[in-house]
C-alpha cells in the first residue's frame, strides 16, 4: 500500500507519539481505510518527515508511533502571496500552484478592478492541503481570510521586503531586486491589474514596484510566474 502523507500541529506530537484528529483522521480512516499497523508520513510544518506506524484507532482519533525522522526541507525565507480575487474559481488554481512552488502563506484580497466578491476559505484550505500532499511538501501553506486593499497596505510594515507587480512598470525585474530580510511579500492583482492610484499608495507604503516582462499575463498566470521568479531569486527552488 502506498504510504500517505498527513499534516498535524506540533502540539499533536509528544514523546514520539502522534495523535491524529479532525479532518486528517477522517481522511485516514474513512477515506483511505487505514488500519492498525499501516505506515504513514506525518509532517508538522517544520520541514521534517516522520515515518510512522499506526498504533491505535479510536472513535475520533488515531495514534501513531514515530519510527524515523528525516529533514526533508529547510526554508531560508518566508514568502506571502497577496493574490487579487479572481472570477470563476481561478484563485483555486493560484492556491494549488503556489503551494506546489513553496509559498508559505496566501492572502486573497479585493481591489478596485476586482469583479468577484466571494471567497470560499474552507475550499481553498482543502486545495492547499491536497496540493501539499501531492507535491511531497513537508510544509502546509496557510490560507487566510479575504481582505480589502487598504488592509493589505497596512500589512506591508510586517514584512522586510514587499514586491508589487504592476503591468506599467517597464524596468524593475524581480531578479534585479535586492531582497532585505527573510520575510517577503509578493502582491499580484486581479483581472485588470492595479490602478495608478493603488500602485502609488503601495509605493508610499514601502513596496517595490516590479515588472513581469513585456507581455500582459492573465492574472492567474501572473501569480504563478511571479511566485516562481521570486522563489528562484531567493534560492528556495534549489536543492540544499
Amino acid at each position: 500500500m502506498e504510504i500517505r502523507r498527513f499534516f498535524v500541529d506540533s502540539s499533536d506530537i509528544c514523546n514520539n507519539v502522534v495523535t491524529l484528529t479532525g479532518d486528517e483522521f477522517s481522511h485516514m480512516v474513512k477515506v483511505l481505510r487505514y488500519k492498525v499497523g499501516f505506515k504513514a508520513v506525518v509532517c508538522a510544518n517544520d520541514g521534517i518527515e516522520r515515518l510512522c506506524t499506526v498504533k491505535e484507532i479510536g472513535k475520533d482519533f488515531a495514534t501513531l508511533i514515530i519510527e524515523q525522522e528525516t529533514v526533508q526541507d529547510v526554508k531560508n525565507a518566508h514568502v506571502t502571496l497577496f493574490a487579487g480575487l479572481l472570477k470563476n474559481s481561478k484563485l483555486d488554481f493560484v492556491v494549488q500552484k503556489s503551494v506546489e512552488l513553496g509559498v508559505d502563506e496566501i492572502i486573497p484580497f479585493t481591489s478596485h478592478n476586482c469583479a468577484e466578491t466571494k471567497f470560499a476559505k474552507d475550499r481553498a484550505e482543502k486545495i492547499a492541503l491536497e496540493a501539499a500532499k501531492q507535491c511531497g511538501s513537508a510544509y502546509l501553506s496557510k490560507v487566510c481570510s479575504l481582505e480589502n486593499f487598504d488592509e493589505v497596505l497596512a500589512r506591508f510594515k510586517d514584512f522586510d521586503t514587499v514586491l508589487f507587480a504592476y503591468e506599467n512598470e517597464k524596468k524593475n525585474r524581480i531578479k534585479d531586486c535586492r531582497i532585505d530580510g527573510k520575510n517577503v511579500a509578493l502582491v499580484v492583482g486581479p483581472e485588470g491589474g492595479f490602478t495608478p492610484d493603488e500602485t502609488e499608495k503601495a509605493k508610499e507604503c514601502g513596496a517595490t514596484i516590479v515588472t513581469l516582462g513585456r507581455r500582459i499575463l492573465r492574472a492567474e498566470t501572473a501569480s504563478i510566474v511571479s511566485c516562481a521568479l521570486l522563489l528562484d531569486h531567493l534560492g528556495e527552488l534549489d536543492y540544499e
